[in-house]
Formats: structure tokens, sequence, C-alpha cells
């Protein structure tokens, strides 16, 4: 059996903020839990992959997705 590498990237804020957040990774393949505290929204994304380079590009990808974000 192959090994896994995971990594688990967390990111909090207010609610508005976490939208845009949550149709990206609605659009893509990372699973993600969500926990919402009053006004805030944390967010859990896991990236896996059974390599290191696997788990680095998938990495890369989703941070450049999320870039598109920035002001």
């Amino acid at each position: 059996m192959p090994a896994e590498h995971h990594v688990v990237i967390s990111w909090s804020g207010s609610t508005p903020q976490s939208q845009p957040l949550i149709e990206i990774l609605k659009g893509l393949s990372y699973s993600y839990s969500m926990e919402e505290d009053g006004e805030n929204t944390q967010l859990q994304i896991v990236v896996e992959s059974e390599t290191m380079r696997g788990l680095r590009d998938a990495v890369d990808e989703l941070l450049v997705q999320l870039s598109s974000l920035e002001d």
C-alpha cells in the first residue's frame, strides 16, 4: 500500500469573507470542513497525494486558486 501524504491548510475570518473561498473549494477536488461561530468561519482544507511531489503540486495549485481572491 503506497504511503499517502497530506497537509491541512487552516483559514479563519468573517463569514462573508469565507463565501468566495468556499465557492472555489466546491469547484476543486479538495476535502474541507467548515465551522461557523457567530460571524466568524474557520475552514480546514485537506490536500492529499500519494507522493511528496504530487502534494507540493496540489498545494501550489490550491494557492494559485486562492490568490485569485487577493485585492
